[in-house]
């Protein structure tokens, strides 16, 4: 593109999308064989780099994990069903409650709480010392 002429808006959301999965300015530019300076101020005018807050992946999180825990009831209603279990080798119905066993735990793990080093711990002596 010739100084001074107009970029496709079709052109600027391809670089800015780029941006936004990763992509550095710098390769994001030569790229597209544009100016750092255009992309910088693409991303910029864009204003969704870094606006992604940890809530919003939170968000995201707890949606996938109800999503898995009804996933994971609705096995176990059909695997529970008499016609059902009697069809199962015992092999297969071992396998079946390891895989869910595996899978409670693990997503109860996911949930406990992650300890603060970082975070002081008051002490009779400090709170003493403060009062």
């Amino acid at each position: 593109m010739t100084r001074g002429s107009e970029h496709p808006a079709a052109l600027r959301a391809q670089v800015v999308a780029a941006v936004l999965a990763g992509t550095s300015i710098a390769q994001a530019a030569r790229q597209y064989g544009l100016s750092k300076q255009n992309v910088s101020r693409w991303v910029a005018e864009d204003g969704t780099v870094g606006t992604v807050q940890v809530l919003d992946i939170g968000e995201l999180i707890l949606d996938l994990l109800v999503s898995h825990v009804s996933a994971i009831q609705a096995q176990l209603q059909a695997a529970a069903r008499p016609e059902w279990l009697e069809r199962q080798s015992a092999a297969e119905l071992a396998e079946l409650v390891e895989v869910e066993r595996d899978t409670t735990i693990r997503l109860l793990a996911g949930l406990e709480r992650i300890s603060e080093p970082d975070r002081p711990a008051l002490d009779a002596a400090g709170a003493s010392e403060n009062a």
